[in-house]
């Protein structure tokens, strides 16, 4: 018997491996990707998670457990490298394109789905390292995948519900403000939306209210089970206390201080959206939403729209619009973008089939000419973007360590070029056992060296921001007296007003810091100077 599916299904498929291999060269020198600053202190943490040091008790950070916890397992099988992150950015990006595809061809067909998923990859790409390995796009696959777990096709349903809590539940220790996308999750896989494009423009459950409310019971019950699974783990290994300080209590006040002292937040809101999206993409969710409603699509649509929202709100309710929250949202947009190229493309092709049905071949010509240069000139600006990272990607195989000294589109805060220096001094002037402390933002000098931090504050911002406790640096001090490394590094030029609220970068920061300025001036001495880094000796 045939299967009249196997060429809709066979379509599909080909579609889905194409545009597969296509985002794999499109992100392939992604590898040659640094370490930014967070990736680095997540690969930091991990590395010293390896060793036996705990999360918050033995290394600080202001941040959830679990992209900790992600970065175990990758620093465990590629080790200190610096394309560490951007080989497991390659990966994710397959990944979570398997995830969209599969998503937008479960509303709109594999032509958009995969038209989706390479402006997902390009955009993603094209924004560099500052988005790889950050927690919003390790967040955004476990969303896509809890999503998918909860269609109503299949086999399994309550146990893919349950294991959609679960993976849920993962996100939520990415990033607490991820539970807002937990009922769009359990309720829009279940909504008919076939009212919107009637006269009614009413949506409704599919299934029974009953129905409904059992399987989302066993969703939570899945979730409740991932969050309590993680308490209790931090409390076995004995770190709750730390974890109830960071977590409880000073985060919880890093987070509120942006409204505090922010004004015209709405203002900044509307700008940073402007900046990081880019009117274009905002333009293209307005088209979009558009020719739906007039072609009366807005059923196979809507899921897409209100998902977007929810990455939108989930971006604007940390108040700080860093670029990388917006990982969020363009999956969203990229299928906006899918959604909306094959309705142009349906749309010349209608206009070729009337011009060939009056014998316009002229015309007919022409038509395809200006899809064809509509094609060019959207895709012109991508071309040269690709050609500049494969150019990049041989200078990186040919010299990754000058590569990553002279990458052109590092943050200012990085100073890529003397945190090389840096480490290669630690590694050639120091022992493996040796304890460096950092003073400053630059964990990827402990990591890449293999030198353990000397103390808990894998960075300082939280000795140098109103939202970190005085005790802190108590702590500090301590610490440094009772066990003082062999090397302090004292970072310059490294200000980051929009975490820490002040103009000043760590060096000038001494001299709030008499504590910690006093044992640098007493016990060290000063051994090799960069412009962006001093390195301090232990005189004993």
């Amino acid at each position: 018997m045939i299967d009249k599916h196997a060429p809709k299904l066979r379509r599909a498929r080909i579609w889905f491996l194409s545009s597969l291999v296509l985002v794999f060269l499109r992100a392939l020198p992604n590898i040659r990707f640094p370490l930014e600053r967070d990736s680095a202190t997540y690969c930091l943490v991990a590395q010293w998670m390896l060793h036996g040091l705990r999360l918050y008790r033995d290394l600080w950070d202001n941040k959830p457990p679990g992209i900790f916890y992600v970065y175990v397992p990758i620093v465990k099988l590629f080790g200190p490298h610096m394309w560490c992150v951007g080989v497991m950015d390659i990966v994710w990006l397959l990944l979570i394109s398997c995830c969209i595809f599969r998503f937008v061809q479960h509303y709109l067909g594999p032509e958009a789905a995969a038209i989706a998923i390479l402006f997902n990859a390009g955009w993603h790409s094209t924004q560099g390292y500052v988005h790889a390995g950050q927690p919003e796009t390790y967040l955004m696959l476990c969303i896509f995948t809890a999503y998918l777990l909860m269609l109503p096709e299949g086999r399994w349903r309550p146990a893919r519900w349950f294991l959609a809590g679960l993976v849920m539940g993962a996100a939520f220790w990415l990033k607490y403000n991820a539970v807002i996308f937990f009922p769009f999750v359990v309720f829009l896989p279940f909504v008919d939306f076939s009212g919107l494009d009637q006269a009614s423009r009413r949506a409704k459950l599919a299934i029974p209210f009953r129905q409904w409310i059992l399987q989302t019971c066993v969703t939570v019950a899945g979730f409740l089970l991932a969050v309590i699974t993680m308490l209790g783990h931090l409390w076995m290994i004995g770190v709750w206390p730390w974890f109830k300080e960071e977590q409880l209590e000073v985060l919880p006040r890093y987070g509120a201080m942006v409204f505090e002292r922010v004004h015209h937040l709405l203002l900044i809101a509307i700008f940073q959206t402007y900046l990081h999206l880019r009117p274009w993409n905002e333009a293209i969710v307005v088209v979009a939403l558009l020719i739906a409603w007039k072609r009366k699509e807005l059923s196979a649509t809507a899921p897409i729209f209100l998902m977007g929202l929810a990455g939108y709100i989930l971006t604007a309710s940390q108040g700080r619009f860093h670029p990388y929250y917006f990982e969020t949202t363009y999956p969203f947009i990229a299928m906006c973008w899918g959604y909306v190229w094959v309705r142009i493309f349906q749309g010349f092709k209608a206009l070729s089939r009337m011009c060939a049905e009056r014998r316009w071949q002229l015309v007919r010509v022409m038509v395809w000419l200006v899809f064809l240069n509509l094609i060019y000139a959207s895709s012109i600006p991508e071309i040269f973007r690709i050609d500049e990272q494969y150019h990049s990607l041989a200078f990186w195989y040919r010299d990754p360590d000058r590569s990553y000294a002279e990458y052109l589109w590092q943050m200012y805060l990085e100073k890529l070029h003397d945190q090389m220096a840096v480490i290669d001094y630690l590694k050639k002037d120091s022992a493996p056992q040796d304890e460096v402390y950092v003073w400053g933002t630059a964990p990827a000098i402990n990591f890449l060296s293999q030198r353990r931090p000397a103390t808990r504050f894998v960075s300082n911002l939280g000795l140098i921001s109103p939202w970190g406790l005085a005790r802190w640096r108590v702590e500090l001090a301590q610490d440094l007296r009772k066990k003082p490394p062999r090397f302090i590094v004292v970072a310059r030029h490294d200000v980051i007003s929009g975490v820490s609220y002040t103009p000043l970068d760590s060096e000038e920061l001494l001299q709030d810091f008499p504590a910690l300025a006093e044992i640098i001036g007493s016990q060290y001495r000063p051994v090799k100077n960069f412009t962006d880094f001093e390195v301090y000796q232990l005189k004993r």
